[in-house]
C-alpha cells in the first residue's frame, strides 16, 4: 500500500509539472580582436561603445549576416523545399587607439544622443567627455567633468538625458587618511549652456562609503546601499534651484531589502534592484513615491552585478560575473515567465541586438545568437 501511494503521487507530481525547456544557444563567440577586460558596453542604433581594460574606448558598427540554407525534400518541386534563415552577428571596428587610452581604468560609458557625446568613467583618475564626432576622426578633446584628488575613487555614474539640461551624476568614495573609514559623496555635473562646458556640485555628502550604484529615473536619484548595518536603497527627488549649476535632491523614501542592493536599471517608473549573496532581483513600481510597491522577485540564487531591460525584447539580462549572464522572459506584469542560463566568462554586461546577446567578460566580447533557435 505505501510503494502505491508513492507511485500514485510521483505520477500526480509528473503529471502537473509542465517541465522547463532549457535554452537553446550557439556556443560563445569570442571576438579575439578585443582583448582582456571588457568592463562596460552600451548600443545605440547600430553602434556599439565598449571599454576594455587594456584597449581603452572600442566603438564598433554593427551588421547582420544573414545565411540562407535550403532544406530539399525527397521531390524535385522547388515548391517543396524549405528556407531555413540564421544570423550572425559582425562588428565593424570604426575607432580604437589603445596610446590614447595608456594607464586609464576605464570602467564605465554612457553616451548623449542629443549632444553626440561619449562619457567615460576612469576609476582612479577622472570622468571624462567628448564628442563622438572628434573621437571618430582620431582627435578626442576629453575634458573632465569631475576633477578628483589622490584619496577620491569614482565609482559609478549615470545620466539624465532627458531634459534640455544634460546632468551627470557621479559616485566618489572619499578615502580618509586619518582613519579605516571613509564616505562617498554625489556630485552634479550640469551642461551650462552659456559657457559651453559642464560645471561640477557637489549635491550629496557623508553618505556609507561602500555604495554600490547610482541611477537617474524621472526627476529621481535612486542610490543604492546606503547604510552599513543593513541592506537598503533611498529615493532622492531633484529639483530645480535658482541656481543654473545644480539641483537640489530631497530624499523621499528608503527601501530595505534582503541582501546589498548591486545594481539599479530602470526604464519608466519601473525600477530594478539587483542583490548580491545570490539575492536575485526585485522589481518595484515607483510612480507613487509615498507608496512603493515591490511587484516581482526573481533569480533568486544569483548575485547580480548588473541589469538591462528592454521593454520590446521582453527579457531582462542579469549579469552575474561568474555566474555568467540569466536572461529572464518576463510578461506585462513583471512576472516571469521563463529563464535561462548563459555560460559566458565573468560577467561584467550584457546588452541584446536583434536577438544577438553582446557581453562584455573578463576574456573580451562574447556574442550568443539567440535567433537561430527562439
Amino acid at each position: 500500500m505505501y510503494r502505491i501511494l508513492i507511485l500514485i503521487f510521483l505520477l500526480l507530481a509528473c503529471g502537473c509539472n509542465k517541465q522547463s525547456e532549457s535554452l537553446k544557444y550557439n556556443e560563445p563567440i569570442l571576438a579575439e580582436i578585443v582583448d582582456g577586460y571588457s568592463r562596460d558596453l552600451i548600443i545605440h542604433n547600430d553602434t556599439l561603445f565598449v571599454v576594455n581594460k587594456d584597449e581603452g574606448l572600442l566603438i564598433y558598427k554593427i551588421d547582420i549576416d544573414t545565411i540562407i540554407t535550403i532544406d530539399t525534400t525527397s521531390t524535385i518541386d522547388t515548391t517543396s523545399m524549405d528556407s531555413i534563415f540564421t544570423t550572425s552577428l559582425i562588428l565593424n571596428t570604426i575607432y580604437s587607439n589603445p596610446n590614447t587610452y595608456k594607464n586609464w581604468n576605464l570602467s564605465g560609458v554612457l553616451y548623449s544622443n542629443k549632444m553626440d557625446m561619449v562619457f567615460l568613467l576612469d576609476e582612479f583618475y577622472e570622468t571624462y567627455s567628448s564628442k563622438l564626432a572628434d573621437i571618430l576622426i582620431g582627435l578626442p578633446n576629453y575634458q573632465n567633468i569631475k576633477s578628483k584628488t589622490d584619496n577620491q575613487h569614482s565609482s559609478k555614474f549615470t545620466i539624465n538625458n532627458s531634459n534640455d539640461n544634460l546632468d551627470i551624476f557621479i559616485l566618489i568614495r572619499n578615502k580618509s587618511g586619518y582613519s579605516t573609514s571613509g564616505i562617498t559623496s554625489i556630485y552634479q555635473s550640469k551642461w551650462s549652456k552659456e559657457i559651453e562646458e559642464f560645471v561640477e556640485s557637489l549635491v550629496i555628502d557623508s553618505l556609507y562609503y561602500n555604495l554600490m550604484d547610482v541611477h537617474y529615473l524621472n526627476q529621481k536619484l535612486i542610490i543604492s546601499n546606503t547604510n552599513d548595518s543593513f541592506p537598503e536603497f533611498q529615493i532622492y527627488n531633484i529639483s530645480e534651484t535658482v541656481n543654473p549649476f545644480y539641483d537640489t535632491l530631497t530624499i523621499v523614501n528608503t527601501i530595505e531589502t534582503p541582501a546589498i542592493p548591486n545594481a539599479l536599471y530602470s526604464t519608466g517608473d519601473t525600477l530594478f534592484v539587483g542583490m548580491g549573496d545570490h539575492g536575485g532581483v526585485q522589481v518595484y513600481n515607483l510612480s507613487n513615491a509615498d507608496n512603493i510597491e515591490l511587484i516581482s522577485w526573481f533569480a533568486t540564487g544569483f548575485s547580480v552585478k548588473e541589469i538591462y531591460w528592454e521593454p520590446s525584447f521582453r527579457r531582462v539580462l542579469l549579469s552575474c560575473s561568474f555566474q555568467g549572464v540569466v536572461v529572464i522572459e518576463l510578461d506585462e506584469n513583471m512576472q516571469e515567465v521563463d529563464s535561462w542560463i548563459l555560460n559566458t566568462s565573468y560577467a561584467y554586461a550584457a546588452r541584446n541586438y536583434m536577438g544577438h546577446i553582446i557581453v562584455a567578460t573578463r576574456n573580451g566580447l562574447e556574442i550568443i545568437n539567440l535567433n537561430n533557435s527562439q
